[in-house]
């Protein structure tokens, strides 16, 4: 088929690396302007755009697809189909119906649940068990439109969101070329949503960044899972910064923490212990621990959480500043 392919981030790459695979003609890929990233904030391709030059694919990067001028030239290529894997860009009324089999969108969630732009992070932020793609035909709306295929798939315990998101990019990849296949048979399945049954994910912002310790260990692994590799929720400790990647909810800790088998604890105090290394209390009386396996200093290296206690110099009992006062009201079990 003539394809038109848009996207962005690395969710993207494998769905237009199996769309060349599959022979069909990718006619052009549209993905957003390089953007200033890292430290030198010098511009940086987006990962489709890595992949579609590796692939020989023409690409272009208008700042807004939806204008005149890039309509009338998608026009002129007589697409049968867009293909669309997290571009980030809106599509307008126009250039929705310029391809014969208009625009198709792998979206990481079974529509519509989780309809935005932070589906797979809201999924594990709340402890979904199932999860999936869908292969969704693109209206007006934000992931409004009739389903053409949809795929469950398991979230692994302790699994974050970026290798969520790299598993459910591999299916979507896999589901849009069956949808094609499907398309060309004149097969292809269309289903309205249930938009009585829609639920959202909005993007994830800066107050996502920070938990309140007095949460359940539980919750907080999974917050922290669903910001997992980035953004990250943020913490800080004498007002150094720092990232959790990585942490794991634990029952039974305080007998680890050496001499005090009966420590007095309260949310937010750090422990570093023998066995579990640094355990974060949590829960209305602090007794919920959390263990922070992975932590990233500001404008340091990725380390345990052990190794930086240590560094840091660490001593029981010590308090992660915390943004909540106690009589917030916010938080608890």
């Amino acid at each position: 088929m003539r394809v038109v392919f848009m996207g962005t981030p690395d969710f993207a790459v494998p769905t237009l690396r199996a769309l060349a695979e599959h022979g069909h003609d990718i006619m052009c890929v549209f993905t957003q302007p390089d953007r200033a990233a890292g430290r030198g904030r010098k511009l940086s391709p987006p990962p489709v755009k890595v992949a579609a030059t590796e692939l020989g694919l023409r690409v272009e990067q208008p700042p807004k697809v939806s204008v005149p001028e890039v309509v009338d030239a998608i026009r002129q290529m007589c697409p049968d189909v867009a293909v669309v894997a997290a571009f980030g860009q809106k599509i307008s009324p126009k250039l929705l119906a310029v391809p014969v089999h208009g625009f198709v969108n792998v979206h990481p969630s079974l529509l519509p649940r989780y309809r935005g732009a932070a589906p797979i992070e809201r999924c594990i932020m709340n402890g979904d068990e199932v999860t999936g793609v869908t292969i969704m035909y693109m209206d007006e709306g934000w992931d409004t439109g009739d389903i053409g295929l949809v795929r469950k798939v398991d979230v692994p315990r302790g699994a974050d969101a970026g290798q969520m998101r790299q598993c459910l990019a591999e299916h979507g990849a896999e589901l849009m070329c069956e949808f094609l296949r499907l398309i060309e048979l004149g097969r292809a399945p269309r289903i309205a949503q249930d938009h009585s049954q829609a639920t959202y994910a909005p993007k994830i912002t800066e107050a996502d960044q920070t938990v309140d310790f007095r949460e359940p260990a539980a919750v907080i692994e999974r917050h922290v899972k669903g910001l997992s590799p980035d953004p990250c929720v943020v913490a800080s400790i004498a007002g150094v910064r720092f990232k959790i990647l990585n942490a794991q909810a634990v029952d039974d800790w305080s007998a680890d923490t050496g001499d005090m088998a009966t420590p007095t604890v309260a949310p937010g105090m750090l422990w570093p212990t023998r066995r579990l290394g640094l355990v974060v209390g949590c829960g209305v009386d602090g007794r919920d621990g959390l263990v922070l396996t992975e932590v990233q200093p500001a404008g340091g290296k990725r380390m345990g959480g052990a190794e930086f206690a240590r560094g840091r110099r660490i001593s029981p009992g010590q308090s992660l500043d915390s943004p909540y006062p106690l009589d917030s009201g916010r938080g608890g079990a």
